[in-house]
């Protein structure tokens, strides 16, 4: 019910009504039985969501549970589907559903006049199911199909002003991206299947867990048999056999749809879709599949002594660390409200790698819980700015919006301070990035001084953001007003967690202040079979803490006090820094140049090569040649003389009894 109310209730009757009567979506009655289908079947699904969760939490079970229905069969090959139920999956379903019921209410408020609200609707239920289904997935071809229908889902919101040529170019670019991770993601899978498909047992393929009662295997017993037998190899090369290239192969996918360097690129475009759909998919949802891709198929990623040693989770944190100290640093000058929160986004899911990559799974997973609560609260808030204003969106314009837009205000400073990791009070972010920053510098203390210096980054854009939008005096043309309370109350809901989820899930009372291997309840939660088990550095926290602080401290006196002149000092000389932060890296600018001088000429030179010798000499010359040939040959046998015809029956009369004379014993 969970999964298919969306797409039944919210998507198919919505669309259907909408392709039989295209102008019913203008109607203001229609528009409200959109509304209700949408929302009513993921508030549904919140509240069992919730059930799952109660019941997973009172009742421990030792496995999941999960329900597998033939979907392809054929004499030597069998596809599943179905859901899987466990305590990493009931997480991620409240998430899922939380935030897209919230996201849903909100936007109720901000897009009603708009023309496509009921098509709107109907694409945040079929985004809404289609990740619901990504989450119950039992394995990984399907959770393959619904990750191209999160992405589908992905270009149509981005594109949903289609008629604006950036949002075209935004959702077209998205998609083209993508598409580049997906293609690894879908070769890692063929390979991998290609590998293990004699360990399966006759059960589900490239299952996550064992199905009880069934003979069928799990992810990690199968790569277990298929290293012993030598059908995989441990060792890192381009073979087929290779399990770390298999693993980097699928971990395109996780970059692509997750936004990690170099196939970043599309998501501060995306942010030309509609506000909401930056919040639900581009902050909380979507953007986070990459992460739980990489969670749920750990085993995959692991070495092959199941330690978290290996090349695979090495490259994962790389990357991760990586993207958030890149994206961090594009956030310090950017002006678009929206694309300093996209930045941001790349950045803080560079962390939740990083926590992947060094072993640290549960923090790594508690920060995507966190993340997904504050952030879309930061994207609604940014919405509501830039309705209150009339759809401005640069930050140089804004200015002193505190007083009349307070309980925005509000709502936007909890979560400025929650993702700077400010410890007082003790805000989610502090509990799920402190815990990755110390796992990070046990591992390699490069990684942990990356993070360290990014949270300094982060608190410093972060409230650059906050003290532009929110004090000193207004810079704006229009008059700015609080939002309706039907876009207020979501920002006070997702509030709520965002002050108190981290203390009362990542706080644990012996690893804090004793120093000694504990569990927090999160963690406990997720990987319930064997925690992992965190140690909080206070050395590190410290640290942490400290660059927050420091970055806090800039901001204030460059936006706030005004005893730095930022536009004098720093705009104004350009220098090569600023301009580079300015302009992402110049990211945009290498890919087109690679596709314009390189890939372009170097495709349009072979093409017309082939072209001329290919297909103008030898299948076009060369078949008329063949066929004029031929001809000359074969009209020596339409003479129309019957002598001439006798001879050449009995001709071959006597060449195939010779042949049969000699094939004769």
């Amino acid at each position: 019910m969970i999964v298919a109310l969306p797409f039944f209730a919210g998507f198919a009757i919505i669309s259907s009504f909408l392709l039989t009567g295209p102008k019913l979506g203008a109607k203001r009655w229609f528009k409200t039985l959109a509304m209700c289908l949408s929302v009513g079947a993921v508030a549904i699904g919140f509240l069992h969501s919730l059930c799952i969760l109660q019941a997973l939490l009172t009742q421990p079970m030792l496995s999941g549970y999960q329900q597998n229905f033939d979907w392809f069969v054929c004499e030597n090959f069998k596809l599943s589907v179905g859901f899987l139920v466990d305590n990493l999956c009931a997480s991620m379903l409240v998430v899922v559903t939380t935030i897209s019921l919230l996201v849903q209410i909100y936007t109720h408020g901000y897009m009603r006049e708009d023309p496509g609200y009921a098509r709107f609707y109907s694409y945040l239920s079929l985004f809404t199911g289609s990740m619901l289904g990504l989450v119950v997935s039992t394995n990984l071809f399907e959770m393959y199909g619904f990750w191209e229908l999160v992405g589908v889902c992905s270009y149509l919101l981005i594109g949903f002003w289609f008629y604006k040529d950036s949002a075209a170019a935004a959702c077209l670019k998205a998609f083209v991206v993508n598409r580049v991770g997906d293609f690894g993601f879908l070769i890692g899978i063929l390979l991998l299947y290609l590998a293990t498909k004699d360990y399966w047992g006759g059960g589900t393929i490239l299952a996550f867990l064992p199905q009880l009662g069934t003979t069928g295997a799990d992810m990690g017993s199968v790569l277990s048999m298929a290293l012993q037998d030598h059908k995989l190899t441990p060792e890192l090369a381009f073979l087929a056999t290779s399990m770390p290239l298999i693993a980097l192969l699928i971990f395109m996918g996780p970059m692509a749809k997750s936004a990690q360097a170099p196939l970043h690129i599309w998501l501060p475009d995306a942010m030309e879709g509609p506000t909401p759909i930056s919040a639900l998919i581009h902050a909380a949802t979507m953007v986070a599949a990459g992460v739980y891709l990489v969670a749920r198929a750990y085993p995959i990623f692991l070495a092959p002594d199941g330690s978290t040693n290996s090349i695979a989770l090495s490259v994962v944190a790389a990357v991760g660390a990586f993207t958030a100290f890149m994206a961090a640093t594009i956030a310090l000058t950017q002006f678009d409200i929206k694309r300093v929160l996209a930045w941001s986004t790349c950045s803080q899911l560079g962390y939740m790698f990083v926590g992947l990559g060094v072993g640290a799974y549960g923090a790594g997973m508690f920060h995507l819980f966190t993340h997904a609560f504050f952030k879309a609260m930061l994207f609604l808030c940014s919405g509501a700015v830039i309705h209150g204003l009339h759809h401005e969106q640069d930050i140089r314009k804004m200015g002193g919006l505190w007083k009349p837009m307070n309980i925005t205000a509000w709502c936007f400073l909890i979560g400025t301070a929650s993702i700077s990791g400010w410890p007082f009070p003790p805000l989610s972010g502090f509990f799920s990035k402190d815990e990755i920053v110390s796992a990070a510098w046990h591992q390699s203390p490069i990684l942990g001084g990356i993070l360290i210096l990014t949270a300094g980054l982060t608190a410093f854009y972060m409230f650059r953001l906050f003290f532009l939008v929110f004090t000193g005096e207004y810079r704006g043309n229009t008059k700015a007003h609080e939002v309706p309370v039907v876009m207020w109350a979501p920002l006070v809901a997702l509030a709520v967690p965002s002050l108190v989820a981290g203390f009362m899930l990542g706080f644990n009372k012996t690893s804090f202040f004793e120093n000694t291997p504990a569990a927090n309840p999160f963690g406990s939660f997720i990987y319930w079979g064997h925690p992992h088990q965190e140690v909080v550095d206070w050395t590190m926290v410290i640290a942490s803490s400290v660059a927050g602080l420091i970055g806090v401290g800039v901001a204030y006196m460059m936006y706030y006090a005004r005893t730095i002149n930022f536009h004098k000092d720093i705009v104004e000389k350009q220098g090569p820094l600023y301009l580079f932060s300015l302009n992402k890296w110049y990211w945009d600018e290498l890919y087109l140049g690679l596709v314009n001088k390189v890939f372009l000429p170097v495709f349009d030179k072979t093409w017309k090569t082939l072209d001329s010798i290919f297909v103008d000499q030898i299948i076009v010359n060369g078949t008329s040649i063949f066929t004029l040939a031929t001809g000359e040959v074969l009209k020596y046998t339409q003479t129309g003389k019957g002598q001439y015809y006798a001879l050449v029956i009995f001709f071959w009369v006597a060449v195939i009894a010779w042949l049969a004379f000699l094939t004769t014993t």
